[in-house]
């Protein structure tokens, strides 16, 4: 959806750089006048697992987060489960959040509501049901003095029961230390939990409220007029909480309920009854008193309608649709400094009128950074430094909590991906402030919010090509590395950056203004998401030129990389003919990834030119080359073996994996490298420490076929150095895998934009006659080396392969044996695999390939 609002204000102011000589190019765009979602901010929602439907239109306009209960006999029932049970069962109840870009706010808790307020036991035909006690064993159950009052929600005490103690529970020996440990574990599966925004502390008290019982005697119980020792209160608890909490969360926020507690220590604050009148000196004038706290920690909350002054209303949709109501949430909002707040989870976002008090409230709370202007060079040298800066504003309440990173990106002006991005360092986000003072009368904070100049000199330290392209700038969610946060400005591309202006890559440009029809409307961005793993660190070893199922495979790994599932590192190359140099550096660049390093196996096998390379970068459709690379063998790549001993020496250990699906040219020499510049270990060191698998294509398997595979024959001494000394696990694909699985030409003709002229499929159709389905070899070590856990091939037993002096592969079984070889039975999981592989090639969803 593009943006509805037009009026764009652009300044061209030009000035001359001392740097690089060059025009200066100053743009401001207008703010974004709506309220829209943004990270860890706003509005947050509840949906009470297993009664609550999430609707069609989730995750709603605004909101980022979602709070989430959690029981804690389901997260650890006995004393002596791992954190594998919490992760379990938090994968179980936030499954999918990734996906729509929201992060949680988990709750641990024992008791829903105490019996003797009304409480009734957890719902057994839901096995998530929140209501009730939740207990774990070796907890012995509370046994108390407390009665219901009749008709009521409050409870009372005889007065022959006026000092008796509750025993259990809480109260139970065990308890202190067995929360202690719970938290430990906590932080164990929490800390690092990319989906988790803060963590409130909870535990203690009805809802884990830290009231019923309390942590201290602060405040007065409420059910009696005076507090009772391990009755109304829990003496050394609040201690014991704050120690453990602080403890085990170095990287994750923690909230707790009430400002007047863990006065020791730095928590942000959860206030579950904003605005509430009842609670104005407990709530907010308590939470007055922490003066600077917002600075650094997060403070949020709800609006709870179903009592006091506000249950007046019948809805969420009622109390901001009152003035006064609203007013006064909102001055709390901006003199709190409020970064979220719930009570939203049955409101209708549908309702025009909603929606526009409901933006109100939205763009008060939390951050709102608005670039005010942005400038850089309308044309800049490749290896030359160049600088940008840019003038940035919080008119939010809050700060944003966590320094994620700030990204300048240069993106195709016709598809508006990244060609290439750089983290600006020594920018940090969480310092950008809000105002402060808030003025009721004019609406704004006395103290104005601070404008932040940054100003950096960067180089673009990859491979780029001359030409135009836009500047864009974003914020980056460190879980994937993608865009996420947004700017309040109008000019803004689907998936998350916001471009700047056109700018030059060894040319200049005449006009660098960018046409606001190409902006898309920020509100409407439901693309965004962020993800759990980190991508798999990838090297491919090709010898694209030989065969075409190399270009599938190849394609695939892009895929995967699109899709963050990878990091591709590198390309190998083990064909030692000029072209496929060539041809590779040109399809790097149609996949958007000129900057990836390439490795050339000079003197090496297979020197023929193939059946497919210059025929392909030789055509010309339409009058224009299909593929256009800019690195040749002039270019003087780094030996095959040196860039991987480059790359290996950068990544952590045990992390790779390397993929091989020619001659094992490059693999050889790597195991017979000597220490370097880049690592003091020799080679085959350097692939023990760091390399997790090698998925190779090459050799027979089985007793179907007897004859030297192609790949082995072509470099046997390569192949029996690799297969003999290769430190770490292998997974062959044998000729006879691939032999099984042929892709099929439909999908060349069909599945492809503009198959005529995509170089995928015009070498495809210049490698043999069409039509024919191809074998499959190297796009099974691909899948395999990928999506293991996904079981589309068996494996064998553990054993060691050798080759001889043929050629020939030959499988011994070992128990102490690092080789193993895929195997695939039956029409239907040959079916279901090649499915599988065609989805992957074309990036396409899965789809039976016969219909």
């Amino acid at each position: 959806m593009k943006s509805s609002i037009r009026n764009i204000l652009l300044l061209m102011l030009f000035g001359t750089i001392s740097a690089c000589s060059e025009k200066t190019v100053t743009v401001s765009y207008q703010e974004y006048p709506n309220a829209f979602r943004n990270p860890m901010k706003g509005f947050r929602e509840f949906f009470a697992p297993g009664i609550d439907r999430i609707r069609e239109e989730y995750p709603y306009p605004y909101g980022s987060l979602t709070k989430e209960y959690m029981q804690w006999n389901m997260i650890e029932d006995d004393a002596n489960d791992g954190v594998d049970k919490i992760i379990a069962y938090s994968n179980h109840r936030w499954k999918g959040v990734e996906d729509i870009n929201v992060k949680v706010i988990p709750r641990v808790f024992l008791v829903w509501l105490e019996p003797w307020h009304g409480g009734k036991p957890k719902d057994t035909t839901n096995p998530d049901d929140l209501t009730g006690w939740h207990w774990p064993k070796g907890i012995t159950p509370e046994k108390g003095p407390y009665k219901q009052r009749p008709n009521s929600v409050a409870a009372y005490v005889e007065e022959k029961d006026k000092n008796t103690p509750i025993t259990g529970g809480y109260f139970d020996p065990s308890f202190p230390e067995r929360v202690k440990k719970l938290v430990e574990k906590l932080g164990q599966a929490w800390d690092n939990d990319p989906r988790v925004a803060y963590v409130e502390m909870g535990i203690i008290g009805e809802w884990g409220e830290h009231h019923d019982p309390d942590l201290s005697t602060y405040w007065a119980p409420h059910d009696e007029p005076e507090h009772v020792a391990n009755r109304t209160w829990i003496p050394g608890m609040e201690k014991i909480l704050g120690d453990a909490f602080a403890k085990a969360f170095k990287n994750k926020k923690v909230m707790v309920r009430y400002a007047y507690e863990f006065k020791d220590y730095e928590f942000g604050i959860y206030w579950d009854s904003w605005s509430q009148p009842q609670e104005i000196v407990r709530g907010y004038e308590e939470m007055k008193k922490l003066g600077d706290r917002w600075k650094t920690q997060p403070i949020g909350g709800e609006i709870t309608w179903n009592w006091g002054d506000l249950a007046r209303f019948k809805s969420f949709e009622e109390v901001v649709a009152d003035k006064d109501t609203r007013e006064y949430v909102m001055e709390q909002i901006r003199n709190l400094h409020c970064n979220h707040l719930g009570g939203i989870t049955w409101a209708d976002f549908n309702e025009p009128e909603f929606r526009k008090n409901a933006e109100i409230l939205q763009k008060a709370m939390g951050y709102r950074f608005i670039i005010n202007e942005f400038s850089y060079p309308n044309e800049i040298k490749a290896g030359a430094q160049f600088p940008i800066s840019f003038k940035v504003v919080n008119t939010g309440s809050s700060p944003f909590y966590y320094n994620w990173p700030v990204e300048v990106a240069l993106l195709d002006p016709e598809s508006h991906q990244k060609v290439w991005g750089k983290i600006l360092e020594g920018v940090n986000i969480s310092e950008w402030m809000p105002g402060d003072n808030w003025s009721v009368d004019e609406h704004k904070y006395q103290t104005a919010p601070e404008t932040y100049h940054i100003r950096k000199n960067i180089s673009i330290d990859a491979p780029i090509a001359k030409g135009k392209y836009i500047l864009a700038l974003t914020v980056l969610d460190p879980a994937g590395m993608q865009p996420s946060l947004r700017f309040a400005n109008e000019n803004y591309f689907e998936g998350g950056y916001h471009p700047m202006g056109y700018i030059g890559i060894g040319e200049s440009v005449a006009d660098t203004r960018l046409n606001p029809d190409l902006f898309f409307d920020i509100q409407s961005d439901k693309s965004l998401k962020y993800q759990l793993e980190q991508p798999v660190p990838v090297i491919f070893d090709t010898d694209v030129g030989n065969d075409i199922d190399d270009v599938l495979a190849m394609q695939m790994l892009f895929n995967y990389e699109k899709a963050g599932k990878i990091d591709l590192l590198g390309i190998t190359i083990s064909k030692s003919n000029p072209y496929s140099i060539e041809y590779i550096d040109g399809y790097c660049r149609l996949n958007e990834r000129g900057d990836i390093p390439l490795g050339y196996a000079y003197n090496g096998a297979t020197p023929e030119d193939g059946g497919y390379l210059r025929q392909t970068l030789d055509t010309i459709i339409e009058g224009n080359k299909i593929l256009h690379p800019q690195r040749s063998i002039k270019d003087n790549l780094p030996e095959g073996y040196k860039l991987l001993r480059k790359l290996l020496a950068s990544q952590p250990d045990n992390s790779v994996v390397f993929i091989a699906v020619g001659p094992e040219t490059n693999l050889s020499r790597l195991l017979r490298s000597e220490a370097d510049e880049y690592s003091p270990l020799d080679g085959k060191s350097l692939v023990a420490q760091k390399v997790k698998l090698l998925s190779v294509m090459g050799g027979l398997y089985g007793n179907e076929f007897d004859f030297p595979e192609w790949n082995l024959v072509q470099d046997i001494s390569a192949a029996q150095t690799v297969f003999s000394e290769w430190p770490t696990p292998v997974i062959a694909s044998g000729w006879e895998l691939g032999n099984k699985l042929l892709y099929p030409h439909q999908s060349i003709l069909n599945d492809f934009p503009n198959a005529y002229k995509h170089p995928l499929c015009v070498s495809y159709q210049i490698y043999d006659k069409m039509p024919y389905d191809r074998q499959t070899w190297d796009l099974t070590s691909v899948i395999q080396a990928i999506e293991p856990e996904k079981d589309y091939f068996e494996l064998s037993t553990k054993g060691t392969i050798t080759i001889d002096s043929a050629g020939h592969s030959l499988f011994n079984t070992s128990d102490k044996g690092q080789h193993q070889y895929l195997m695939i039975q039956g029409n239907e999981n040959i079916q279901r695999t090649l499915d599988a592989i065609v989805c992957q090639v074309t990036g396409k969803e899965e789809k039976n390939i016969n219909q």
